[in-house]
């Protein structure tokens, strides 16, 4: 399954890169959405570029959860959330690879996203998202049954974006 989504920021590119690749971003984010137990592994510039790693607890209630899928859901794992950004290389913004894994379950969600310049103040967050699972069969209803959850993320994590740069600039 792939998702493409582009959203408009009413500030810079590079106010838009600064605030996404800043802790307290993440930090008021988790605080919006009363998130205690997170942490971060990796705010670095390495050799591939600037390396956000943020890992959380995530909770599974598996009455809510189909027959199907139980067996490849425990009830709690890691959530990593990983982003390499670098800039264009025409110096027209930035781009990232990113990847969201849940312990070891068998769906992988992983994508491309480009902050460009729209303007002086204005700037586009490009998305690009891909579900997919290495489990033959079943993983197809797995990435179905994630689908919906992907759009439901990129459209709040858009909300959330907005409402931080409103608030802060």
């Amino acid at each position: 399954m792939k998702v493409k989504v582009d959203r408009e920021y009413p500030v810079s590119v590079e106010k838009l890169y600064e605030i996404i690749t800043s802790k307290d971003f993440f930090e008021q984010r988790f605080q919006w959405g009363k998130v205690n137990d997170y942490r971060f592994e990796g705010f670095e510039q390495t050799a591939e570029g600037l390396l956000l790693k943020i890992f959380q607890p995530v909770k599974f209630r598996s009455d809510k959860i189909p027959g199907f899928a139980r067996r490849f859901l425990p009830e709690q794992a890691d959530l990593l959330t990983e982003f390499l950004w670098t800039p264009l290389g025409d110096g027209s913004g930035y781009q990232a690879r990113y990847r969201f894994q849940l312990g070891n379950v068998p769906v992988t969600v992983a994508g491309k996203m480009v902050l460009s310049r729209d303007g002086e103040d204005h700037a586009i967050q490009c998305t690009e998202v891909e579900v997919s699972s290495s489990v033959p069969i079943v993983g197809k209803k797995l990435v179905a049954l994630l689908a919906d959850k992907v759009d439901d993320a990129l459209a709040g994590d858009y909300r959330q974006t907005l409402r931080y740069v409103q608030e802060r600039c």
